[in-house]
């Protein structure tokens, strides 16, 4: 019986619903802000919420360096069992992200009008954009928590604890933006205000988590001192980073040209089309938080077949999801442009808008969860030229249609996007071309390797023993000594059991993954199933057969993750051949 998708699958929409909604608290509540302020104030106050965007940015890019960087890292500290690497960078992290919001928090004190100046031009902003970034560059270090608490949270085993953090989080922000700006007459900075309210809830129910002694992690005080750990973390995250670093430029940039050449009546319908984007970048920031972190636990675990089917998971994923997104864009703009009270006189060109966003928009996240999956699987070039022009392509493009063609000057995203797709494409199509045991434009190798074996069984004794013999064929096929053989069938044939005894699985449907492989004379058995939490090497003293597979491992890890018992157990082929 060859591997099936159940756990995989069962672990991916476990945690993209905390990936996702981690970015919806980063992202919705400047959406929200925009929407409540247009309507509640005028759709200045709103163009001023937007100009916002190039410092939330900044701030995600650095967490993506360090705490994105870190977490990757951390899951596949976990994936390897090496629990003193995953407590030093998660200390570090913690540290170096505090550190970052409180020099923000400094600036948003002493000298906040010389952020204003550098991203607001336009004198009839001025004055809302003010009110809205000083809250907004004091509270930066909720901002940090947010984002890191929401990544390590999911993958210290409380994606649902952070599924409903998020969701509070964004309902306090609706229901505070209202209160401050209708009740107390806070203006724009209210709404600033609300967010920052709102992150500071989600923030006390995530820290309940490690408050209540659930966390695999130790805060180690010293651990944050060593650079190695933050040259490795910021070696992670670096091409994230970079292509937000990016991500930055662009918003800056667009909305510096569509201010100047065409005046603030084109930088408010911009301004929708930017929240448009960031509807979006909901999604792409889910799928690819989701698929960075499982894939780095599944590699660190040496699991070839794990880490596919969540690419092609996240895959399909992202793209159902944009496309209902695409079709609501596309059916019904005037909604889009209504929610954020758009001036009837604007409204024709607004919905024109919305239409050619909405498909340029679902491209450029296509374009991004690429980036992500070809560097997991090194194939740097790519990836980079993605980080790069995927962005920065758009601004000569706008540029020269908002001062040559402005009739046109909605169309500059989608034509830089096709134009850097049809770039990837051919390169990808090429190298896949030359390599057939690689899947076409993803790249992903078709087979795992000689030296390794996947396999699934059924919660049932004559599943469990087809599955053994069928492990056993393989064992024999690898030409290994009779005693190790033994020594592997009698490790696994307890394990095996012991799931179908203690699982009290109820679903028909579910299935237990049996993996083996070898490399450097260890031979590595993992096993998973999602039944209820049993650890092996805890209660190895209430049965014999227990007894025995601890006894004839080299070496055996558990952990309880994501909904699943996972076991490893290894065996040193060298002391065996011997």
């Amino acid at each position: 019986m060859q591997r099936k998708p159940y756990l995989t699958g069962k672990a991916f929409r476990m945690f993209i619903g905390s990936s996702i909604l981690t970015a919806l608290s980063a992202m919705l509540g400047n959406i929200v802000d925009g929407i409540i302020v247009s309507h509640l104030i005028d759709y200045n106050a709103m163009s001023a919420t937007s100009l916002s965007k190039p410092i939330i940015q900044g701030n995600y890019t650095f967490y993506q360096l360090v705490g994105l960087g870190a977490c990757i890292l951390v899951a596949k500290a976990l994936g390897n069992n090496d629990h003193k690497r995953a407590n030093g960078l998660f200390s570090m992290a913690i540290v170096v992200l505090l550190l970052f919001g409180l020099a923000e928090t400094a600036v948003g004190i002493l000298c906040p009008g010389v952020v204003v100046d550098a991203v607001c031009t336009a004198d009839a902003l001025r004055d809302y954009s003010m009110q809205y970034f000083v809250p907004l560059l004091v509270g930066t270090p909720l901002f940090m928590a947010v984002y890191f608490l929401g990544g390590f949270t999911a993958i210290d085993g409380a994606p649902k604890l952070v599924s409903v953090a998020m969701v509070i989080d964004n309902a306090v922000n609706l229901t505070m933006d209202v209160v401050l700006i209708e009740v107390f007459d806070m203006g724009v900075a209210g709404s600033s205000i609300a967010t920052l309210i709102g992150h500071a809830t989600a923030c006390a129910i995530m820290l309940s988590h490690y408050a209540g002694g659930k966390s695999q992690f130790v805060f180690q005080w010293n651990a944050w001192r060593s650079l190695a750990r933050l040259r490795d973390a910021c070696g992670s995250g670096m091409p994230f980073a970079v292509a937000s670093v990016c991500m930055t430029i662009y918003l800056y940039s667009t909305q510096s040209i569509i201010g100047e050449a065409l005046g603030h009546d084109k930088l408010f319908i911009f301004s929708v089309m930017l929240n448009i984007m960031t509807i979006y970048n909901m999604f792409v920031s889910g799928s690819c938080a989701t698929m960075q972190q499982l894939a780095a636990l599944q590699l660190g675990m040496g699991d070839n077949y794990g880490h596919r089917h969540t690419v092609y998971t996240a895959f399909r994923f992202l793209n159902i999801s944009l496309a209902v997104a695409c079709a609501v864009m596309c059916i019904a703009p005037q909604l889009v442009a209504g929610m954020f009270d758009c001036p009837e006189e604007l409204m024709a060109e607004c919905c024109g808008g919305v239409r050619i966003y909405g498909v340029a928009f679902w491209l450029f996240c296509v374009l991004y969860l690429l980036m992500v999956n070809y560097k997991l699987l090194r194939e740097s070039a790519l990836a980079n030229f993605i980080s790069f022009f995927l962005n920065l392509s758009v601004i000569p493009v706008m540029w020269l249609m908002a001062t040559q063609f402005p009739d046109m000057v909605w169309w500059s995203n989608l034509f830089a996007y096709i134009a850097v797709a049809i770039v990837v494409l051919s390169v990808a199509w090429l190298k896949s071309s030359r390599d057939k045991n690689v899947v076409p434009v993803l790249l992903l190798p078709r087979t795992a390797g000689n030296q390794s074996a996947d396999f699934s069984f059924a919660y049932a004794d004559d599943a469990m023993h087809s599955t053994f013999d069928q492990m056993s064929q393989w064992l024999k096929a690898r030409q290994l000594s009779t005693s190790t053989i033994f020594k592997v069938r009698v490790v696994a044939e307890e394990l095996m059991s012991n799931i179908t005894r203690h699982s009290q699985q109820k679903n028909a449907n579910a299935y237990a993954d049996v993996r083996i492989v070898i490399a450097d004379n260890v031979l590595t058995l993992s096993v998973c199933d999602d039944g209820k939490p049993f650890n092996p090497i805890e209660n190895k003293d209430k049965g014999y057969g227990l007894m025995i597979a601890n006894g004839l491992a080299s070496d055996i890890f558990y952990r309880y993750q994501f909904g699943q018992n996972m076991t490893m157990v290894k065996i040193n082929l060298k002391d065996e051949e011997c």
